[in-house]
């Protein structure tokens, strides 16, 4: 483990409450009040807010094994990650594998 390390483990997981906590103040909203197009937005955006929050946590969980407070998952557990958040839209992620499982 190195400072390093830490480091990113740490920008991930505040990455990952920022999201949570838009995530929580979007899903909070009251779409009777809404016009069509905002609940639109609204929808899309709690699309987006999914994908990056399962980015995070997957690239946290690496940092965490590298830091030696999380034990690695399976190995298939690191391949690529396809995200859809729109119709438009296709992403595929490659999540940042431990050190031990490279």
């Amino acid at each position: 483990m190195t400072l390093d390390d830490l480091k990113r483990l740490s920008g991930h997981i505040k990455a990952l409450i920022a999201a949570r906590q838009r995530q929580e103040k979007a899903g909070g909203k009251d779409y009777s009040e809404m016009t069509p197009r905002q609940v639109q937005k609204n929808v899309a955006d709690m699309a987006w807010l999914g994908m990056e929050i399962d980015k995070h946590v997957r690239e946290a969980h690496a940092a965490a094994v590298d830091c030696g407070i999380a034990d690695p998952r399976l190995p298939d557990a690191y391949g690529p990650v396809d995200y859809r958040p729109s119709a438009f839209h296709h992403y595929r992620h490659q999540p940042t594998k431990p050190r031990c499982m490279q």
